[in-house]
């Protein structure tokens, strides 16, 4: 059976692009433009991995982060943003994320980042 991932991106472009690449790579993928569509979608399904970026209209991606870790501490998440800072990857890590990575995304290494965090134990 195929991982689940789950891309919250409300930037269409990449949120299709990084759909494409992870069902090429035989991911089954959904896509979410807001933290609040995304807790939608997390009523009804499970997901292996969580992608968030963490600018989002209404609730950010850290807050999602923090919000659906309380009801499930396993759940995988690797935060994306393309406004990184020291502090930003600080707050995302202690937030639970299992991985922090820095736009523009490059598609081989977003691969090899959710390889990792699928490949690890709980995060």
């Amino acid at each position: 059976m195929a991982e689940k991932l789950l891309i919250v991106e409300d930037e269409d472009t990449l949120c299709e692009s990084l759909k494409r690449v992870f069902t090429k790579e035989g991911y089954e993928t959904d896509i979410a433009e807001s933290a609040e569509a995304a807790f939608e979608l997390l009523k009804d399904k499970t997901y292996d991995l969580i992608i968030t970026d963490i600018i989002l209209p209404g609730i950010s991606g850290i807050e999602l982060l923090s919000r659906y870790k309380k009801q499930n501490p396993d759940q995988k998440v690797v935060i994306m943003t393309a406004y990184a800072s020291m502090e930003t990857a600080v707050e995302a890590l202690k937030a639970g994320a299992c991985d922090f990575i820095i736009k523009p995304i490059m598609h081989d290494e977003m691969k090899r980042i959710v390889k990792k965090a699928l490949s690890k134990g709980n995060a």
